[in-house]
């Protein structure tokens, strides 16, 4: 992109990795938004790949109605590097962060963009997330990925949402250290706890896939669990809107702890078994579910998973949290 080409009002920045075969579907939706393609600009950043993402956004970018920047890392280190390797090459005064499974909405840049027009304090803005037309979470098979977002949430989720250039400057954008996992939600409360405001737009809507990941891949994210305890010693206010208790992140997890514990006392004193039955019951199978103790055992270990990083990363930060 020339040097001397006019700077857009907002750019849009994605990270993507191996998902080349979604990359049409989203260019078509950026080409598709009702704002002037000159207004705006897109950065996409291939977090190593090493397959044929690169060439893929290359031959998007050369036909696209938009002016498009595409990057590539020299190693992947998460999403934080990537997305702060786009920001940083932007040059819009207000950044759009989007995920390569999300697709905008027609009007998706122009509502956000009207809500940093008439407010010079906001620094941050959460869009909606809604699954593809008729999807029905509760109709899902086990172990499926996706996101709906219709409020303000305290995790700040960067499949959607827009910061202010000058918060990003401020705050230093996304934490590098901790790589994958609440990089995001650290952002945001740091950029709070700058001083600026916080806000919510509906209107600014994108579609988030559905995907079926696997017990396997719920039960790695559980390990990394861990960031979510770092995030809440380091942010109080966190801690305060994200957690169940003070001391526990959800209900299941201090259940989990209270059957673990049950069960080893009950070795000795069988009434302490009692203690099992609040967390038993919360994770018996709905009814008809196909394989229904392998289900159940698939999300005890992935409970396990999440208390062990938990108690793990309690330890790390001098924090009480189970």
């Amino acid at each position: 992109m020339s040097p001397d080409a006019p700077v857009p009002e907002i750019s849009v920045v994605f990270p993507t990795y191996k998902r080349s075969a979604r990359l049409p579907g989203l260019f078509a939706a950026l080409g598709a938004l009702s704002m002037d393609p000159a207004r705006f600009e897109v950065v996409a950043v291939d977090n190593f790949s090493q397959d044929d993402t690169y060439e893929t956004l290359c031959s998007l970018a050369a036909s696209a109605p938009f002016p498009t920047t595409v990057l590539q890392t020299a190693f992947n280190r998460g999403p934080a590097a990537a997305r702060n390797l786009g920001w940083r090459t932007s040059r819009a005064p207000v950044v759009a962060f989007l995920d390569d499974d999300c697709l905008p909405e027609p009007d998706w840049l122009d509502k956000a963009l009207a809500r940093f027009d008439t407010d010079e304090r906001l620094g941050v803005l959460q869009g909606g997330v809604r699954g593809p037309h008729g999807f029905d979470a509760a109709a899902m098979p086990p172990w499926f990925h996706s996101q709906v977002i219709d409020g303000p949430t305290p995790y700040f989720e960067a499949c959607n949402i827009f910061y202010r250039r000058e918060a990003l400057e401020t705050t230093g954008g996304f934490d590098e250290s901790i790589g994958w996992w609440c990089e995001d939600t650290k952002l945001g409360w740091q950029v709070i706890e700058a001083g600026w405001d916080r806000s919510f737009e509906s209107g600014s809507m994108v579609e988030h896939a559905v995907q079926q990941r696997g017990w396997k891949w719920h039960f790695d994210n559980g390990l990394l669990e861990r960031n979510t305890v770092r995030i809440a010693a380091e942010h109080p206010g966190f801690r305060r809107e994200a957690f169940w208790r003070s001391w526990a992140f959800r209900r299941e997890d201090a259940g989990f702890v209270c059957a673990v514990l049950g069960l080893v006392v009950g070795l000795r004193y069988r009434p302490a078994l009692l203690a099992m039955l609040p967390y038993l019951w919360w994770k018996r199978p709905q009814i008809g579910q196909p394989r229904p103790l392998r289900v159940m055992a698939a999300a005890m270990a992935i409970d396990a998973a999440r208390t062990s990083s938990h108690l793990r990363a309690a330890v790390e930060n001098k924090v009480l949290v189970i």
